[in-house]
Parts: structure tokens; sequence; C-alpha cells
């Protein structure tokens, strides 16, 4: 008799722990609402891969491309600002690299600072305007 108890308790203790999602470590200081099914929510969702841009796939470091003007021209509006991470598809790493280089060009002089390196619009336009 005593047996078919413990098996229970064991089963649903097991049913229990399916539901909670955060592993839990011995010295772990928690509320109460630390157990809710809100709480338990958050961490059933699996954490995010850390996701690859075309800098880290090519293996360069972006700050050192501060000469490449036609590669930074494509992280520039028309209008000289630098896009954001949401257009360029950057990493917030390779982001905050690129707008250092961007930066660096536009204070070197290689760049212009309020629209794009006249030699990148010139080959995005089509000939018959120029």
């Amino acid at each position: 008799m005593l047996d078919k108890k413990q098996l229970e308790e064991t089963d649903q203790r097991v049913a229990y722990q399916k539901q909670i999602y955060r592993k839990w470590q011995t010295g772990d200081v928690y509320a109460p609402r630390d157990l809710s099914g809100a709480e338990q929510a958050k961490w059933k969702t699996s954490r995010r891969a850390p996701q690859t841009d075309a800098f880290d796939t090519l293996g360069i470091n972006p700050v050192n491309e501060y000469k490449n003007f036609t590669m930074l021209s494509e992280y520039v509006t028309e209008m000289g600002r630098i896009k954001h991470s949401r257009e360029t598809g950057l990493r917030p790493k390779n982001q905050r690299k690129i707008a250092k280089a961007i930066r660096r060009a536009v204070g070197l002089g290689l760049m212009p600072s309020v629209h794009r390196h006249p030699l990148v619009l010139k080959k995005s336009t089509p000939s018959r305007f120029i």
C-alpha cells in the first residue's frame, strides 16, 4: 500500500516538474510569484541562437574596413545617415563597429558626411541621367 502511494507521489512530482521550465539550483531564492504560470511561461521560450551576419560569415572586422567607402556606403542612407540595424541586418556588435568605421571614414575625409560617395552614386544612377 505504501509503495503505491509513493509511486503516485513520484508521478505527481514528475508531472509538476514538467510544468516548471526554469531549472532551480540549490540555494536559489524565489518568491511565490516565480512559481506562477506567467513566470514559467517566460522561461518556457527557448533562447535564440546567436545570429550571424555577413561580417561574421566572412570573418571581417568592420572597423578595419574604414577605407572601403564602397562597402561602407551600403550602410549609409542617400542623405549620409547611418542605417538602423533593422535595415542592415547586422548583429548589435557589428552594427556598432560599422558605425565606428563610417564615422572614422567621415572624420578622415574619405567619405562625405551629408550624402553617399560620388563614385557610388555614379554607379547606382542610370547612364542617361549623367
